[in-house]
């Protein structure tokens, strides 16, 4: 007989910490420097309780796929994302399809190309920030990490499963991405619904501590991760040297809003501007429990990915030196603290940054400067990206199908 899902019998579950007595000094920084205007003790409150709540729409439609049996379920999903709903459907898949066909009022799909265009004349320094700042930054949250820890998505296959996380991003941040029917689009919907399959198995297992961690893949670790990709990564991106403008900021933040919305986040906790995202961003990291041993194991199989995918001598040397420059990367914009929660290694290359910054900034200083050369600089970036997204693949699509099982336990169960 199936467990029931848990129903939560406290305000917070026991992970959720006090602001005030979290101490991290790169968060207290980021206070100091970037928040303009305080958390409230009532959006403390408010995000708390957001540990209980998952995605209605998704999460129904889940049940009902398990009732069916997920090959026929997922090929009625495909049909679904690509305009048509098969004969026979239940009335839950009508529903989601419906929620995410309707576009929101506030959607402005200007803006969505100002951020698609950032985000691809990024390039290789997009996806370092995406690698070694918004990923390892969620990894080392306690009780964020757990579903990928129980489902063994890293650990064991973390080569493969970065590359599907690589391709995610990719999708939903070309130009025209997110139409109906494009790439984007249906990367969005198959990950929400991986993740409300996720939930559903999670929130029914008896190895998950409800009362400690809450209600899987929650809201709050979901727009959590939102701004990891959205106002982190730009931070990220102008360590590195890169000069974004007001539109350009303002692109990003409501690209990620919109893939948030997509993919069920609660509209009223998706941010706005990069500042609201900053705060968000600020709330989530000082409310997270510490790092675990899977903070761990989840934080060196990402780090070790390039010496994974090294085959020769020179490979291998080479992922090496890139293996130290990442950790240091990490370090710089996470901090040492970080790094070691994480188990990165510390050693003088983490200071190579400051060598590198001042030649982006010079180059970005010619590219605003040069007529036309934006537009190549978005061009080439979008290239390397491509290559990157699909070298690792080897030809075998990312299908962002759900585990049929939790291949493994977390190592603090």
């Amino acid at each position: 007989m199936e467990q029931a899902a848990a129903t939560p019998t406290t305000k917070y579950p026991t992970r959720f910490r006090d602001p005030s007595e979290n101490k991290d000094f790169f968060l207290a920084l980021t206070e100091k420097l970037f928040i303009k205007r305080k958390v409230t003790p009532e959006e403390v409150a408010r995000y708390g309780e957001y540990l209980w709540v998952g995605d209605e729409l998704a999460d129904k439609l889940a049940h009902k796929f398990h009732e069916i049996g997920m090959q026929p379920a997922m090929k009625m999903l495909g049909e679904a994302l690509n305009g048509t709903i098969p004969k026979g459907s239940p009335a839950e898949l009508k529903a989601l399809m419906q929620q995410v066909e309707s576009e929101p009022l506030w959607l402005n799909k200007s803006l969505l190309e100002a951020g698609a265009r950032l985000t691809q004349r990024s390039g290789m320094l997009g996806e370092y920030v995406l690698s070694c700042v918004s990923l390892m930054g969620g990894y080392r949250s306690g009780a964020a990490n757990k579903p990928i820890a129980f489902t063994g998505q890293l650990d064991y296959m973390a080569s493969r499963r970065l590359a599907e996380t690589a391709k995610f991003s990719f999708d939903v941040t070309r130009s025209g991405g997110l139409e109906r029917g494009a790439a984007g689009f249906k990367s969005a919907i198959k990950v929400r619904m991986m993740h409300a399959h996720v939930r559903m198995m999670l929130d029914r297992s008896p190895k998950w501590r409800h009362a400690e961690w809450g209600l899987p893949i929650n809201q709050a670790d979901l727009v959590a991760t939102n701004v990891l990709f959205s106002a982190v990564y730009l931070g990220g991106l102008r360590v590195l040297g890169l000069q974004i403008s007001d539109e350009e900021s303002a692109g990003v933040m409501h690209l990620w809003r919109y893939i948030g919305w997509l993919m069920g986040v609660d509209e009223n906790l998706l941010p706005i501007t990069e500042g609201e995202g900053t705060r968000t961003a600020w709330l989530a990291g000082v409310t997270q429990p510490p790092a675990d041993d899977d903070s761990r194991l989840l934080g060196q199989a990402l780090m070790n990915v390039p010496l994974e995918r090294a085959e020769t001598p020179l490979e291998k040397a080479a992922a090496w030196f890139e293996v130290q420059l990442r950790s240091g990367f990490s370090r710089m914009v996470l901090g040492d603290r970080a790094g070691d929660d994480l188990g990165l290694p510390n050693n003088p290359l983490k200071y190579a940054i400051a060598l590198t910054t001042p030649v982006v900034f010079a180059a970005e200083t010619v590219r605003r400067l040069v007529p036309g050369l934006t537009s190549l600089v978005v061009l080439a970036g979008d290239r390397w990206q491509r290559a990157a997204v699909e070298k690792p693949l080897a030809g075998k699509p990312a299908g962002f199908v759900p585990p049929q099982e939790l291949r493994r336990e977390s190592a603090y169960v």
